[in-house]
């Protein structure tokens, strides 16, 4: 390869260095512009699926993270349990392949968290009928956290839906436009060092 890395020429210089340098930014953007297009498709699943039909945390948390000789796509740390689903402290139904479960109805200080976050951004059915006056601000907040230890507390009894977002977004097929994207780039790199 370094015989040919000096034929490059003038487009590449005459180090074999040039020649890498410029073949890894060619795969980089490959990886990049696929984990871009994967995290595309994981986005669309969730926002179709989700009960809001709203662009949700965990969608919007998704990023690629560039690594040595590949990609990974981050989000959130629940992604995954969004994924698979959980099945619930007595209901199974809801993901009966999951490889998760609640354990017990306790709700923890980020799960509560979390279904305030929840009510925040969709709204309050307790606090509908109420104005937002300034002397309500610790019954509304009241309100808010009863109203999110319920949803918790029913999200642990019944188990959550798996979505599936995964799969569809880097499974088999994708991986497949991956490989013929990386073949093509690294061909096409390697025939300019021998015609040149």
């Amino acid at each position: 390869m370094a015989g040919s890395a000096k034929d490059i020429g003038s487009k590449y210089g005459e180090s074999l260095q040039n020649f890498e340098t410029e073949l890894a930014s060619g795969i980089d953007k490959i990886y990049l512009d696929w984990a871009n297009e994967s995290i595309g498709i994981m986005r669309g699943i969730i926002t179709r699926k989700a009960r809001t039909r709203q662009a949700s945390t965990l969608a919007s948390t998704m990023y690629p993270d560039p690594r040595p000789l590949g990609i990974k796509i981050m989000g959130a740390d629940y992604y995954d349990f969004v994924n698979q689903g959980v099945k619930g402290v007595f209901n199974y139904n809801k993901a009966p392949q999951s490889q998760y479960q609640f354990r017990n109805l306790g709700v923890s200080p980020d799960m509560l968290k979390s279904f305030k976050e929840y009510i925040a951004r969709t709204g309050s059915k307790g606090l509908k009928k109420q104005s937002l006056i300034r002397k309500n601000k610790k019954k509304q907040a009241d309100i808010i956290t009863k109203e999110a230890m319920q949803m918790a507390v029913a999200t642990k009894i019944g188990g959550i839906k798996p979505m599936n977002f995964v799969e569809p977004a880097v499974g088999a097929k994708r991986l497949k436009v991956l490989n013929r994207a990386l073949s093509k780039e690294i061909g096409t790199k390697i025939k300019l060092s021998i015609i040149k």
